[in-house]
């Protein structure tokens, strides 16, 4: 057997274990506690921004989908998207399995935990968009989407396993079908409709007369 042939098949080894070793980042594997945990801040979060739960017509969070929404009885959510409890958790999540990614990497892993640190900067319009918004508590989000910040910068790969080249593909996620009312939190009201648009909230409200 030549050596170039050698090569390659050792080259083709390194590559099949690294890709072994590349763990995946996914919001729902969090245990069940820590999503309670999250939900109930996110709601919490809506409710104080709208002005009371009363105020907010829409706020729920599911405890096994983790998609989220918040819509106002008077104004547009104006909390900044990047601070909401259940975004914020996907960035750190996404950021530390990145830099796991690079400890199972060979080599120089110093230029690996730069780009980790560039392309998660949490809390902040420069973290990269959370794709956890849904319409209602019952549809699971998207999940994966384009990697770009808040402010619309494109920010390359941020390493933590998810497949953002083949987005159609992409498309393991819960089945709604087994969420119930044990493992959702919600309040909920047809007088507002939540969109998503690139990670940022879009509320429509509707002209109805409430009775509190």
């Amino acid at each position: 057997m030549k050596l170039s042939t050698i090569a390659l098949l050792i080259s083709s080894v390194a590559a099949s274990a690294n890709a072994a070793d590349t763990k995946v980042w996914k919001i729902t594997d969090l245990g069940s506690g820590e999503r309670a945990n999250l939900c109930d801040r996110q709601i919490q979060t809506c409710q104080n921004n709208c002005g009371g739960p009363k105020e907010a017509l829409m706020a729920f969070c599911n405890t096994t989908t983790m998609a989220w929404g918040c819509g106002c009885r008077t104004k547009t959510p104006d909390f900044e998207t990047w601070n909401w409890p259940v975004p914020a958790a996907d960035c750190r999540g996404s950021n530390q399995v990145c830099q796991e990614n690079c400890n199972s990497q060979s080599g120089d892993r110093s230029a690996c935990f730069e780009n980790c640190a560039a392309t998660h900067k949490c809390n902040t319009e420069d973290a990269p968009v959370s794709y956890t918004t849904s319409a209602d508590v019952q549809t699971p989000p998207q999940y994966i989407g384009p990697a770009v910040s808040y402010k619309g910068k494109e920010l390359g790969d941020l390493n933590d396993g998810n497949d953002r080249d083949n987005l159609e593909s992409s498309s393991d996620v819960p089945d709604s079908s087994e969420s119930s009312d044990t493992d959702s939190k919600s309040t909920t009201s047809s007088a507002s409709t939540l969109f998503q648009s690139a990670g940022f909230l879009v509320v429509a409200m509707i002209s109805t007369t409430m009775a509190f």
